[in-house]
């Protein structure tokens, strides 16, 4: 039986995932909506359950009941009539909302229901035919743009009043080749930007509009990734620094045109190259010894960088680039140790917060100057045991509480770290999970509380301030319960 008191209680009994199927439909009749709005929305609900509240008077219960993933056909077909159109709507974007609820919907009153119906790319062929003839122009958009409307409905919305129906219904794969190869003379730019962008758009199409007059559209022919080979060379050669970008960021590139553009004059497009994939070592290799910064930059982040390349730009004169090495996963143990003893701090922290820096290397950061390092040491999981050891005494809190927190700091130096003078260390130590209770941790803890009580007791001011100061090594778990009343009982008889 459900209990009958207060709404909390129903309403969190009503949520408890382990709550039984005949509770939640006694809880469905309950007098609080808010209570069947959760009862509706439990993830256990039975669908018989689920038809009690599809008559609710509250619309929020019934838009609950159109989004449970337990709702079936049925259930879905009565509410996609609800006189509510954002229950309709919940039935609309329900995944197993039925062709023909679908095909309903479609002649929905409510823009918002239609609306997700024409974006549905399981929607029936019959529903978007329908919509595509909708009298609002943004829902004959989103027919345009779904993938899944029929090549032929596609054609006809190229020709809508609309122009941005116009535009979405070109960029869509399903319009027909003739379709683009019409389109791509109109003599609007727009038109024909529209065309070159589209992955379906025939190679023989793409040709042409590689030599069109306007930048822009042979910067899209450009980064199409269709485009063909041949192509892509000639654009390559352009004598608009845009469109060799829109080559360069080309991911379908042959390697004879990679290494062209390695040596491209514009900085931008050389910085592309170094951004791209699969580029060969000798590729990488020209553009380590690129002259602008932003270029070696860019290859000292690449993962796929030749350890030749990594190592020398781990010598390279510029900061910024040495950097990027420094935090680079892929980077060499050698390098690492190179850039470990680099005059900027910041590379130095890069280095220490590397998961691929050397033990070694990473032992002696921990005893660095700059707290810093020692902190991003202090984090790293491949720091060695006895680096955070030594860590654990530093005089830094925060890189305490990062030692505290490594999952591999080793139990003994967790005893340490559970003993420190700073709470929030102190709480990180025992939460780790390397952490156990047994009798020396027990032993270490009892100490930790004698220390924190004498140190309270020594810095009484009030009884009151007294015993706020062991409620807050209550709090931090530096005492017991019962150690607490004993000191607030002692504290209120010395009165």
């Amino acid at each position: 039986m459900v209990p009958i008191g207060r709404e909390e209680a129903r309403r969190a009994l009503a949520q408890r995932p382990e709550t039984e199927s005949d509770v939640l439909i006694e809880l469905a009749g309950d007098c609080d909506s808010e209570v069947r709005r959760l009862v509706a929305a439990h993830p256990g609900v039975s669908v018989s359950c689920l038809r009690l509240l599809a008559d609710d008077p509250e619309p929020n219960v019934r838009v609950k009941v159109a989004g449970s993933v337990n709702a079936d056909d049925g259930l879905l077909k009565t509410l996609a009539t609800d006189r509510v159109a954002q229950v309709r709507e919940r039935v609309a974007h329900h995944p197993k909302a039925s062709a023909d609820v679908l095909r309903l919907l479609a002649e929905d009153a409510d823009e918002g229901v239609r609306r997700v119906v024409a974006s549905r790319q399981d929607a029936p062929e019959l529903a978007l035919r329908l919509l595509a003839q909708d009298g609002e122009e943004w829902i004959r958009g989103f027919v345009a743009m779904n993938p899944s409307t029929p090549s032929d409905v596609v054609d006809g919305l190229v020709k809508d009043q609309d122009e941005d129906v116009r535009r979405a219904a070109l960029r869509n794969p399903s319009v027909s080749a003739a379709t683009l190869k019409r389109l791509a003379t109109d003599e609007n730019e727009n038109t024909r930007w529209d065309v070159a962008g589209n992955p379906s758009t025939p190679q023989a199409t793409l040709e042409m509009l590689a030599s069109d007059s306007v930048e822009q559209i042979r910067a899209q022919v450009a980064s199409n990734a269709h485009a063909p080979h041949q192509v892509l060379g000639e654009l390559a050669a352009d004598g608009e620094v845009a469109v060799r970008c829109a080559v360069a960021s080309n991911q379908g590139l042959p390697s004879s045109l990679l290494e062209a553009l390695a040596t491209d004059e514009s900085v931008d497009v050389r910085k592309r190259i170094a951004q791209s994939k699969g580029i060969s070592s000798g590729v990488a290799e020209t553009l380590a010894h690129d002259e602008s910064v932003v270029v070696r930059a860019c290859a000292a982040m690449r993962s796929d960088v030749d350890e030749t390349v990594i190592d020398m730009l781990a010598r390279d004169p510029q900061v910024i680039v040495r950097r990027h090495v420094a935090e680079n996963i892929v980077t060499p143990p050698p390098a690492l140790g190179l850039l470990s003893q680099d005059d900027d701090v910041y590379v130095r922290i890069r280095v220490a917060a590397n998961a691929s820096t050397p033990a070694g290397v990473l032992a002696r950061l921990a005893h660095e100057d700059n707290r810093g390092v020692r902190r991003a040491v202090a984090e790293n999981d491949a720091t060695p045991a006895a680096a955070l050891a030594a860590l654990a005494t530093d005089e830094d809190v925060y890189v305490r509480r990062l030692a505290a927190a490594n999952l591999h700091t080793d139990y003994r130096t967790l005893l340490v770290l559970a003993a420190d003078p700073d709470g929030e260390t102190k709480r990180m130590a025992i939460a780790n999970t390397s952490f156990k209770y047994d009798k020396l941790a027990e032993a270490a803890l009892v100490d930790v509380r004698m220390k924190d009580i004498q140190h309270a007791e020594g810095s009484i001011s009030s009884p009151a301030d007294e015993i706020r100061k062991f409620h807050d090594l209550l709090e931090i778990g530096a005492i017991t319960t019962e150690e607490f009343e004993q000191a607030k009982a002692r504290i209120l008889a010395a009165m």
